[in-house]
């Protein structure tokens, strides 16, 4: 489709991510790269004596392009750990993650931020896209993350301590181009790591969200327990990721008061429900297939008991008022790339309608890492980033899989292309 064609698209039904009941027999009028007009079909009419295409969807739906907050694009999503990327080379890794953004937008995700990667390979990547040498999201990324000597994801490059230290490594992440700031504030898979301690103490914290705010940056923060996100609140982190009720002896309680912190804080979290189901998906796959170890037993049953743990949690910080919002964290472990939709499922689990889940994937996830203005919206003048599926997904959410089209900026992408 050339660039300043307009384009009248028609479908059944519009969902423009507000949250609003849909718009039926809705008609989406683009005008090169942004959305000219939504209304009833019969209503939206291009200029006269403009050239339009028109597209009669039938019985689909329009939504914004989805909004992923939360990815590893350099992640095989085979279930390697992280610690084995470390070995790979940036060549390699920057293929990667290529073929992994060319499958998160085919399946409708228009915008994902990159939670981090090693040295400048996401960098690399988003000048790729922005160059048309390949396609992909629109990517938001912090470029690496910045974690303690040794700490979880400590590999790709950015350890820093003290608050001289961190403040130069969150200078050196803007000079090279970071969106945002990643915090890791407790361990995590990384072997070396301890993923019940908090890492950074707060004065740490408070000198890596100083220096971020000075050059208008967002930070977001990795919390596999509770006293890495009651730091984090301390410091004033804009999002908690995972917010895993966990104590230093590994056990889980949920914690009311620091429920209720975060949601005076007014603080986004990212739980990343689908990543743990990931791998309790692959090991049933294996005891059906009757492979699975004595070992891999255990470790199943104390998966399902950690996921309905973290389903919980969610459950009660939706009750609670938090500001949930979906974001993946694939392909990293056993969660594959494209699968972007589970954790919006996921979400309806923990406690949201169908409609709610589906604004945490487009809107509030937009909103959440500062591109409320930019994506997960259908209004005029916004950017044309469009999904159309089959059927209904505010009455049943199976329908975000069944992708007819994406529209990228107003262009349809080729999806053939793998």
């Amino acid at each position: 489709m050339p660039n300043g064609q307009c384009v009248l698209l028609k479908a059944e039904r519009l969902l423009d991510g507000s949250g609003s009941p849909c718009l039926e027999k809705a008609a989406l009028l683009i005008e090169g790269s942004r959305i000219g007009a939504i209304g009833r079909q019969g209503d939206v009419r291009p200029a006269r004596g403009t050239d339009v295409t028109e597209l009669d969807y039938g019985d689909a739906t329009m939504l914004p392009g989805l909004v992923d907050a939360h990815t590893h694009l350099v992640s095989p999503g085979d279930g390697s750990p992280g610690d084995d990327l470390a070995d790979e080379s940036d060549d390699i890794l920057l293929m990667r993650a290529a073929k992994n953004a060319r499958a998160a937008l085919h399946a409708g995700v228009t915008t994902l931020r990159d939670n981090g990667a090693k040295n400048r390979v996401i960098f690399s990547l988003r000048d790729c896209i922005d160059r048309d040498l390949t396609t992909g999201p629109r990517l938001n990324i912090c470029g690496r993350p910045l974690t303690i000597t040794g700490g979880h994801m400590w590999y790709f490059g950015s350890e820093a301590d003290g608050q001289d230290g961190v403040r130069l490594e969150v200078r050196k992440l803007i000079k090279e181009g970071a969106d945002y700031i990643k915090i890791v504030a407790t361990g995590g898979s990384t072997r070396s790591s301890f993923p019940n301690l908090p890492s950074y103490t707060v004065e740490e914290l408070r000198a890596i969200t100083d220096e971020a705010r000075k050059f208008g940056m967002l930070t977001a923060a990795h919390c596999a327990s509770s006293q890495g996100t009651a730091n984090c609140l301390d410091a004033g982190v804009d999002m908690i990721i995972h917010c895993q009720f966990r104590e230093a002896d590994g056990s889980y309680s949920f914690r009311t008061d620091l429920a209720q912190r975060i949601v005076e804080a007014n603080a986004w979290v990212n739980p990343t429900i689908y990543n743990g189901r990931a791998v309790i998906v692959k090991l049933e796959e294996r005891r059906r297939e009757g492979r699975l170890t004595p070992a891999e037993e255990r470790q199943l049953e104390e998966r399902r008991r950690r996921l309905a743990d973290h389903m919980e949690t969610t459950r009660r910080l939706l009750e609670m008022g938090a500001k949930v919002i979906a974001g993946s964290d694939s392909p990293w472990m056993d969660y594959s790339p494209g699968g972007f939709v589970y954790e919006i499922q996921a979400l309806a689990e923990a406690g949201m309608s169908t409609s709610e889940a589906i604004v945490a994937g487009t809107s509030a996830a937009a909103e959440s890492i500062g591109l409320g203005g930019a994506a997960g919206y259908l209004k005029p003048g916004a950017a044309a980033d469009i999904l159309v599926v089959d059927g209904d997904p505010a009455a049943d959410l199976n329908a975000l899989w069944s992708v007819r089209d994406v529209y990228k900026d107003g262009q349809r992408v080729e999806r053939g292309v793998k």
